[in-house]
């Protein structure tokens, strides 16, 4: 079994905000797959799941799938590129089953999808060959989405203050 958590983390770059990131067993997501597929530009992605992504259509696409129906199986954009904050750049999505008592990411790829509609996303992927299927306690996995959750109630008044 898998651990999963929401971590605060330091962006990688001076001009951009700190973020809640996924962490699986005590490392970064976009740092485990730069590790693996280096010279990609992995690390450095973020959460799809932050308040200032720029499309409302992407982030309903983004938390109607991170939590499947249960027996249900959904492909989920969950890291993107901090310069574009939507699809349109590099774009990770995961291969998301709830089992009921655990959540599987079965794969993860590289998402090729070339159309804008956001519920397309997800229709052509290049799946990763190096990382194996991830397994989370379901309540482990809800614990990590609240914390994001909460983190967007926190950006939204740090950006609406602007």
């Amino acid at each position: 079994m898998n651990k999963i958590e929401g971590i605060l983390d330091k962006s990688d770059y001076n001009h951009y905000w700190d973020f809640i990131n996924y962490q699986i067993d005590g490392s970064f997501l976009d740092e485990m797959l730069e590790e693996l597929y280096p010279n990609n530009m992995f690390k450095g992605l973020i959460p799809t799941l932050v308040y200032w992504m720029e499309r409302d259509d992407e982030k309903a696409v983004v938390w109607k799938r991170i939590l499947p129906i249960e027996n249900e199986t959904t492909i989920c954009p969950i890291l993107m590129c901090p310069d574009d904050n939507d699809f349109s750049c590099t774009l990770i999505v995961a291969e998301i089953t709830n089992c009921g008592n655990t959540i599987l990411w079965k794969k993860i790829g590289i998402d090729k999808t070339n159309e804008w509609e956001a519920e397309k996303v997800g229709s052509i992927v290049e799946w990763f060959d190096k990382l194996p299927q991830l397994e989370f306690q379901k309540q482990d996995y809800l614990k990590m989405l609240d914390i994001f959750k909460q983190r967007l109630l926190f950006d939204k008044l740090r950006i609406d203050e602007k």
